[in-house]
């Protein structure tokens, strides 16, 4: 599985509102430079780092 299959997967899996996800995952598709059509596993994965690690940020200022 990949490509936008894979995405509409794990927006789905989620189990939070798909349009609210969909617009955090398409903000870091956009910065990462990802192809949502050649979107593959390790991509995911690297995405969802990248995700992480903006929230962890946001977080800490949020905090400070």
């Amino acid at each position: 599985m990949e490509g936008l299959s894979l995405l509409k997967l794990l927006i789905e899996s989620t189990g939070l509102p798909e349009d609210a996800v969909e617009r955090e995952l398409n903000k870091v598709l956009l910065k990462g430079n990802f192809q949502r059509e050649q979107l593959t596993l390790d991509d995911v994965r690297e995405l969802l780092a990248v995700y992480l690690q903006d929230v962890l940020v946001e977080a800490k200022e949020f905090t400070s």
